[in-house]
């Protein structure tokens, strides 16, 4: 018999100078730390899942709320511009002159300070 043929014949774990086939000499309890490593993995990327799509409506609902207050400042800057213009001078000269006040064009004032008023 030749050389190559008895190669040929052997088994892979004898070929390699194992005694038993690979998989018989690995104890039982690798495999089952294998599985258990294997289950963990899994299940991170389960939860992994679960957090992306529950993450993924309440980026939404954010988005809505940030256009909201976007439009609220808008509508709050408005108002506050509206209140500038109705509080300004001209605008409170305007609707005095309309209630009917009438503008003093010569004001003569008393200094109380100096008692320079007239007592009856």
């Amino acid at each position: 018999m030749s050389r190559t043929y008895a190669i040929a014949m052997t088994r892979p774990h004898q070929r390699f100078g194992f005694k038993e086939h690979i998989s018989k000499q690995l104890p039982k309890g690798a495999l089952a730390w294998a599985l258990f490593v294997m289950a963990f993995w899994i299940g991170l990327a389960g939860i992994y899942v679960s957090q992306v799509t529950h993450a993924a409506p309440r980026g939404d609902q954010l988005q809505t709320l940030e256009r909201q207050i976007a439009g609220l400042e808008r509508d709050v800057t408005a108002m506050e511009d509206s209140i500038a213009r109705q509080s300004s001078m001209y605008a409170l000269t305007e609707r005095a002159t309309g209630l009917g006040f009438v503008e003093v064009q010569d004001p003569q004032f008393i200094n109380p300070a100096s008692h320079a008023f007239v007592r009856r």
